[in-house]
């Protein structure tokens, strides 16, 4: 036999599908050839626009090649004939990645590359995470000028990141976590149009925050480093424009050396597993929708926090709290609220669910006193005062930042003639209609306004939970949604009629939901954090999990976690950072490790796993 292994047709069938592919990267621009056990770039790649007389392809359908994907291949180099370091204008042969604008070389085994690559002066993409390069093998990325988004985590770099990283100006994006950086430049400040940066899992005591607040940053990203006293200088008394900052598993003693540290735009906080002792007064974090500072040294509930009208999650687990603030049980907003291994006085409370310890607490706050209440004006002025003109004719009014509360106020329809008056002045940003008798989705209404909607509470209302929706809906700015208690009884019905793509939060809890938890992302991409707690729902699938970064599924009938959602701990596969299944019917893990939080959870599923299956997700694994 002269191949008994089928060497032959197995290197046939390669070479074909090589051919198939280059052939429509021809047409499309767009050439994928990850995961092929590939040792360089092939012949058929490196050649495919050269002229060959048995295609049928006609000459006027190829265009260049702006997008190459080679990732989880076996290259150890990339040859200089693939990427010369010739002027793109002279046409040597070669140049058939001139034209590149996105390159994906990530999961190979790079230990250097070719100086060509400052040719690509087109390239916005660059990903070569998940090699074995050093300081000096990227020095020749610092020369490729428009690069947009550089991703550089799980190689080899240490020590202090070099400084001509600040020649790369037009950079939104940086990755570097994975690695065992113990320093960033202070030229970072050069990196005007910086919106992303991931350092995390590195070797790092202090972050640059002089540079960082001088940066349009949305996200920061610094968890599972040495960072170590406080996090912002004194000198730093505001950050305009971070949504996202991780900080968690650190040592961290505080957040800001100063008594001031205003975060206007901060939407998420992880800052657990540190040293806090003490947050600065919060109330300017007006945008704040999570708050996760469990496993800290809090002796009190920061100052402001009851100020904090968008704050939906709070988790001061594994602190030093003795006591809480009346005025959270005023937080109307506020569904989540983690308060157990904690010394509270007052112990009822580490066994009460987030809504009984609101009622708890509202229940000691002092009605607010009226200006002039207990003064002599009010004597006087008591009969006298002709009566105030109201505000409109029905009351109705729209708050600072576009928010419409009617929350308690006994309705049970909302008509678009209710709203028509409203709008004309401003938009209407944020609904919140709990606690009230709809029966159904009031549609027309929320149609008329789902050009600005951002945010809709309908949370605790009567509704039946199989017509919740009678028609389509479609709300394409839609990024926080709260329908708990309302009587939904499945799924179905908002997977079919609700569009609403730029969906992050979904909040469900307190539902009589049965079955399997659905894969909600592949109807919202963007869905990040999902409460499902109170509910029904009996089987967890790692798909369903898959992209999460945050899912309460506590007091469900859930009689099983599947091993594979500890491969979701894992960083890059899209860092699932909290996970609660407590309250449910499974035996193992015990509920000691479930106690212990999210990371041990996933430590102890992850740990059931094969040596094979942990193979096949990192061959699985394609983008962060």
């Amino acid at each position: 036999m002269k191949d008994p292994f089928n060497q032959l047709q197995n290197e046939t069938s390669d070479k074909a599908l090589l051919k198939s592919r280059t052939r429509a990267a021809r047409k499309s621009g767009h050439l994928n050839i990850a995961a092929l056990g590939l040792k360089e770039i092939p012949h058929e790649v490196m050649t495919m626009y050269d002229y060959d007389p048995e295609s049928t392809d006609d000459w006027y359908e190829a265009v260049d090649l702006v997008k190459f994907i080679a990732a989880d291949n076996e290259f150890e180099s990339l040859s200089e004939d693939a990427f010369p370091d010739v002027d793109m204008d002279e046409g040597c042969k070669g140049n058939q990645f001139g034209g590149l604008e996105a390159l994906d070389l990530h999961g190979n085994l790079l230990a250097s590359l070719p100086i060509g690559l400052r040719r690509l002066q087109r390239l916005r993409s660059l990903n070569l995470a998940k090699n074995r390069l050093n300081m000096d093998a990227i020095e020749v990325i610092t020369q490729i000028g428009n690069l947009t988004e550089l991703r550089l985590g799980n190689n080899d770099l240490d020590g202090m990141f070099t400084p001509q990283l600040g020649s790369l100006q037009k950079l939104e994006v940086l990755d570097l976590r994975g690695n065992a950086l113990t320093g960033l430049p202070d030229n970072l400040s050069d990196l005007t149009g910086l919106r992303v940066l991931n350092v995390a899992e590195n070797q790092l005591t202090s972050l640059p925050f002089s540079a960082l607040s001088k940066l349009p940053l949305v996200e920061i990203n610094a968890q599972k480093n040495r960072l170590q006293g406080c996090l912002v200088p004194a000198s730093i008394r505001r950050i305009e424009g971070l949504q996202i900052l991780n900080v968690s598993g650190n040592s961290l003693e505080g957040l800001s050396a100063g008594d001031v540290l205003e975060l206007p735009s901060l939407q998420q906080l992880f800052a657990d597993a540190n040293r806090i002792k003490a947050l600065p007064n919060v109330s300017s974090w007006t945008s704040l929708l999570s708050l996760i500072i469990e496993d800290n040294d809090l002796c009190e509930i920061p100052e402001g926090l009851s100020e904090l009208t968008n704050l939906k999650h709070a988790d001061f687990k594994g602190n030093s709290i003795t006591t809480l603030n009346d005025r959270i049980g005023l937080m109307e907003n506020l569904m989540t609220f983690h308060i157990g291994n904690n010394p509270l006085r007052e112990r009822k409370f580490l066994s009460m669910d987030t809504e009984n310890l609101k009622r708890e607490l509202c229940t000691r706050c002092a009605p607010e006193v009226q200006e002039g209440e207990d003064g002599e004006e009010s004597d006087h002025t008591e009969f006298t005062l002709a009566p105030e003109r109201p505000e409109t004719s029905h009351g109705w009014r729209v708050k600072s930042g576009g928010v419409l509360d009617r929350s308690s106020t006994d309705l049970s329809r909302l008509e678009v003639e209710d709203l028509e008056p409203l709008v004309s002045s401003s938009d209407i940003r944020c609904l919140y209609l709990k606690h009230n008798r709809f029966d159904r989705l009031p549609l027309s209404a929320i149609s008329f306004l789902s050009h600005s909607l951002t945010d809709i509470d309908l949370s605790h209302n009567p509704m039946n939970g199989e017509d919740l929706f009678t028609s389509p809906i479609a709300l394409p700015h839609l990024q926080n949604l709260t329908l708990a208690a309302t009587g939904l009884t499945s799924f179905e019905p908002l997977q079919s009629f609700l569009s609403a793509p730029s969906l992050m939060f979904l909040d469900v809890s307190n539902n009589r939901l049965r079955g399997a938890l659905p894969t909600l992302r592949s109807t919202y991409p963007k869905l990040i954090t999902f409460l499902a707690s109170e509910n029904q729902i009996n089987s967890l699938s790692f798909e369903a999990v898959e992209g999460l970064q945050a899912l309460d599924v506590s007091n469900n009938n859930i009689d099983f976690l599947p091993p594979r959602l500890g491969l979701l701990g894992v960083e890059e596969s899209g860092g699932l950072r909290r996970l609660d299944v407590s309250g449910n019917s499974f035996r193992v893990p015990k509920w000691q490790i479930v106690a212990k939080g999210t990371e041990a959870v996933l430590d102890w599923l992850k740990n059931r796993l094969t040596p094979e299956e942990l193979r096949e997700w990192q061959v699985t694994i394609r983008e962060y």
